[in-house]
C-alpha cells in the first residue's frame, strides 16, 4: 500500500492553473505532468526550488478545500469554527508537505493518457498509466471537477483505491481515538518520511 501512496503523491501534484483554464481535463492532465517531470528533472533532489515549485504546482492543481472536507466526513459538521480553521491550516501544510516531498523521490516516471469519461456536468475521470522503468505500470484514474470555470484535483484513485476515500478512512479513526485536536497535532507534524496516510 505504501508504494502506491507514493506512486499516489506522484501523479497528484502534476497539474497547474494556466492549464486548467485553458484545456480540457485529459489534455491538462497530460500537459502538466510533462510540466511536472521537466521541474523535477531541472531541479536537484531535496532543494528548497524543487519544494517550493513543487508546493506551488500541488496548491493551484487541488481544491484543497473541498478535500479538506471531504476527508473529515461528518466530523466536519460538528467542528467549531475555530477548530474548521485550525484543522484547514494544518491539513493544508500537512499535504503540501507530505505530498510535495513524496515527489522528491521521483526516479524516472512518465504518465500516459488512455482516456476520460464523464461522471457528470462537473466531473470527469480522466484515465492514466504511471510508467516505470523496469516495473509493470500502475493504473490511475484522476477525478477533476469544473469549479468556477477552472479545473480542479479533488481526487486520485491508484489501482483502484482512492486517495480521499482512504484518507478519510484514516482521519475517522483518529479523530475515534484522539478527538480533533490530536488529528490536528498529527497534522501539524508529520513523521518523516510520511507517504500519504497518519500512522
Amino acid at each position: 500500500m505504501r508504494r502506491l501512496w507514493i506512486a499516489g503523491a506522484v501523479i497528484w501534484l502534476m497539474l497547474a492553473p494556466a492549464f486548467a483554464k485553458a484545456m480540457g481535463p485529459s489534455e491538462m492532465v497530460r500537459g502538466l505532468a510533462d510540466e511536472a517531470i521537466a521541474i523535477l528533472k531541472t531541479t536537484e533532489q531535496k532543494s528548497p526550488e524543487r519544494g517550493q515549485r513543487l508546493e506551488n504546482l500541488f496548491r493551484d492543481a487541488m481544491d484543497i478545500p473541498f478535500v479538506g472536507r471531504f476527508v473529515m466526513g461528518r466530523y466536519w459538521r460538528t467542528m467549531s469554527p475555530a477548530e474548521r480553521d485550525a484543522y484547514m491550516k494544518a491539513f493544508q501544510r500537512y499535504v503540501l508537505t507530505v505530498y510535495a516531498g513524496q515527489l522528491d523521490e521521483y526516479s524516472g516516471e512518465s504518465i500516459q493518457v488512455t482516456g476520460s469519461r464523464a461522471v457528470d456536468d462537473r466531473d470527469t475521470i480522466v484515465l492514466t498509466q504511471l510508467l516505470r522503468q523496469n516495473r509493470e505500470p500502475v493504473a490511475v484514474d484522476w477525478r477533476v471537477r469544473q469549479i468556477d470555470g477552472e479545473a480542479k484535483v479533488i481526487d486520485v484513485s491508484v489501482e483502484g483505491v482512492s486517495m480521499a476515500l482512504s484518507q478519510r478512512q484514516e482521519f475517522a479513526s483518529i479523530v475515534q481515538r484522539e478527538g480533533v485536536s490530536g488529528l490536528i497535532e498529527r497534522l501539524k507534524s508529520p513523521a518523516p518520511g510520511d507517504s500519504g496516510p497518519l500512522r
